[in-house]
């Protein structure tokens, strides 16, 4: 996702101008001054404000505002929210209008913002995915936000709110991204909800009634954590995340050799993704996979004479 918005920002920074697209085919290139409910105020030919009616408009093509690009490639770089800060804000305007990427720039503000997860910052990006998910022209990036903003309800401790919303997304017919995404929602939700009930009853196993609940929660949240890897490899920054959280998991609940096959798979599979080295990191402290062990073989038995 980063990549992507990072080379089409750098490869339209060329670009001098806004140029809007009228419904009856005709185009302008222009400099956009403002926009309102109705209308897109134009510095045209750099000399003369005109306004555009809405109502005559199929769609704008927005020119990269300056200092865009440099501060996507700082922000993506050092994993920090503070470079990307002021352009959203100046962005927000944008997200109704066809073709603008002002709703991707403000998922990977709030990604930025989330990975401090201090309470002030999830709330703020909490606002941004609110703020995608209402106005949006993409159906796909607003799936994608509201996939996020269950993320960070799940960091809040809300999971009886978040489950019955991320099924209803499951059911309808969405952007295989979003599915991805939701399915990481479900999975996180599982492992919270297996995590609570452990601690309950950490003798779920001695437990009849609740050895099935554990069970059912476990598998719950591997399927959901691996989906993305099974399914969708091609989508390698997601199929990494999940087997990383896979891989996580596995250790977490005492199975070492599932674990080490997970982050395995991900640093043969996946070496350039952010996860790999702290893949790379759990083998090296992982226990060594035990021998394999080759049954002695059958000494052969003569036939007996006839």
């Amino acid at each position: 996702m980063k990549a992507l918005l990072l080379s089409f920002l750098l490869a339209a920074a060329a670009l001098a101008a806004d140029t809007i697209t009228l419904k009856n085919g005709r185009t302008a290139d222009c400099r956009i001054l403002s926009l309102s409910p109705t209308a897109v105020k134009i510095l045209w030919q750099e000399e003369e404000e005109r306004e555009v009616p809405l109502t005559d408009i199929e769609f704008i093509t927005f020119a990269p505002l300056p200092g865009e690009a440099e501060a996507l490639t700082k922000a993506v770089s050092t994993g920090t929210s503070e470079p990307l800060m002021e352009f959203w804000v100046k962005k927000i305007p944008r997200l109704p209008f066809p073709r603008s990427d002002a709703g991707e720039t403000g998922l990977t503000y709030a990604e930025l913002l989330s990975r401090t997860p201090t309470p002030d910052r999830i709330q703020r990006a909490l606002t941004v995915y609110q703020q995608i998910e209402s106005a949006d022209w993409s159906l796909e990036r607003r799936g994608r936000a509201q996939a996020g903003r269950l993320r960070l309800l799940l960091r809040q401790g809300r999971i009886a709110e978040v489950r019955p919303e991320a099924e209803k997304l499951l059911q309808q017919q969405l952007d295989p991204r979003v599915m991805i995404e939701v399915q990481h929602v479900m999975a996180e939700t599982a492992a919270a909800r297996l995590t609570a009930l452990l601690k309950d009853h950490p003798r779920w196993d001695q437990e009849d009634d609740i050895r099935p609940q554990r069970d059912r929660l476990y598998h719950e949240a591997l399927d959901a954590f691996l989906y993305p890897h099974v399914f969708h490899g091609a989508d390698q920054d997601l199929a990494a995340r999940g087997l990383w959280a896979a891989a996580q998991f596995y250790e977490q609940h005492g199975d070492p050799a599932a674990a080490r096959a997970a982050a395995t798979d991900l640093t043969a599979l996946y070496p350039d993704a952010p996860q790999a080295s702290a893949a790379a990191a759990l083998l090296a402290k992982l226990p060594a996979p035990a021998p394999v062990s080759h049954a002695a073989e059958e000494p052969d038995i003569p036939a007996s004479d006839p």
